[in-house]
């Protein structure tokens, strides 16, 4: 069975440990084809801190030295090779025995795997995030730092259509033509649920939104300008239910009380995650016009339970995988948001016809863990040696 060195920055993070388990996810279903070796880094700001934990015989946890925002990664990425080096000879891991290495971001462990991938002569490849085009656009020097990187690679993923957009803008069309387009795979997060497209339970004028309630989040996900849109549309006759808590749910009632919403806005409350779909089945759409997005969950979830969606266009997340299952908005514009809910609150028998089309032709099954174990086995088939 042929081995897979796995590096990622993105399975545990020492100050964030609810992250999502999409990666852990896509290397459980390439397990029954090959055996996976994972080694997580997870950035310190205390350099006495820097350990190691063994999680079994095939995952390492490295505690790795790093300024936040990105301050001297080259640096800290320099660091975190060289640690990796000393621990894989402490615990005798073969470096040399893998078949692919395979960094699940370009911008930190990409550098990791592309130096290791040139001292042992093992074929690479990356997942392009959300995180590497911030970090493009915001450090100096880094294109031309990653540009070998990209060009060694066998394979480039990407989670989210709107990211080869970006990265076309970034490294100038010719590079893009030549050394990212021809080795692109999209491969999506895994959203495994029961679909209920078919289902017919909506509630005329009920949407719904789903957050955690922090206030970065809170933020990101433009929870105040949706309220404001929501206020300027008092006349119709439309609710909006909150699903989720956190410690800025107080600032949220705040504003919905500021706002006068009272009666227009619900808070459900925190959900379990295997009791959602019966909120967003019931809603005439599902509203997120989130600033920023890494790939949203969410919108797939809505969709699998037949509820149109509203968007941010243009923007990094969930713009790109569908046509006519919704409506993109301007998320930094108040008037695009209300504009947005009218015409899905207007429109949503359309939207619906039109996710049920999608979902019958089984274009949603690219969100699936079968899927997309098949396709990420036979990137990794083709990739390796």
């Amino acid at each position: 069975m042929k081995k897979i060195l796995n590096l990622s920055y993105d399975l545990r993070d020492r100050y964030n440990r609810k992250v999502t388990p999409a990666i852990s996810n896509l290397i459980n279903v390439s397990k029954s084809k090959f055996n996976p070796f994972i080694i997580d880094l997870v950035r310190t700001p205390i350099p006495w801190q820097e350990e190691v934990n063994l999680k079994g015989s095939h995952h390492l946890m490295i505690n790795v030295f790093g300024l936040p925002y990105g301050l001297l990664m080259n640096w800290s990425q320099d660091r975190a090779l060289n640690l990796v080096r000393k621990i894989a000879s402490q615990e005798e891991i073969d470096l040399k025995s893998f078949n692919l290495i395979h960094s699940h971001k370009l911008t930190f462990e990409g550098m990791i795997g592309y130096k290791l991938s040139k001292d042992y002569d093992i074929p690479l490849i990356v997942t392009l995030r959300q995180t590497d085009t911030m970090v493009f656009n915001k450090k100096i020097g880094t294109i031309k730092l990653f540009k070998p990187v990209i060009k060694r690679c066998t394979k480039i993923l990407y989670l989210i259509p709107q990211i080869l957009l970006r990265m076309e803008k970034i490294f100038g069309k010719s590079f893009f033509d030549d050394h990212i387009m021809p080795k692109a795979v999209l491969l999506p997060n895994i959203v495994d649920r029961k679909i209920n497209v078919l289902k017919n339970d909506v509630e005329s004028g009920s949407f719904v939104t789903v957050i955690k309630m922090e206030k970065k989040i809170v933020n990101r996900k433009n929870v105040k300008r949706l309220l404001i849109a929501f206020n300027q549309l008092s006349n119709y006759n439309i609710t909006l239910s909150i699903v989720g808590d956190g410690s800025y749910r107080s600032k949220i009632e705040k504003w919905v009380n500021e706002l006068n919403l009272h009666g227009k806005v619900k808070f459900v409350g925190h959900v379990n995650n295997d009791k959602i779909d019966k909120y967003y089945a019931k809603a005439e759409a599902f509203l997120l016009p989130s600033i920023s997005e890494s790939f949203g969950l969410v919108y797939a979830e809505a969709l699998l339970n037949g509820t149109p969606i509203m968007y941010s266009k243009d923007h990094l997340g969930f713009d790109g995988f569908f046509d006519g299952v919704g409506v993109g908005v301007n998320p930094k514009s108040v008037e695009s948001i209300k504009d947005g809910i009218l015409k899905l609150f207007k429109n949503g028998s359309s939207y619906r016809k039109n996710i049920n089309s999608l979902s019958q032709a089984g274009e949603f099954n690219i969100f699936n863990s079968y899927y997309i174990g098949i396709k990420y086995n036979e990137v990794l088939e083709r990739a390796s040696i």
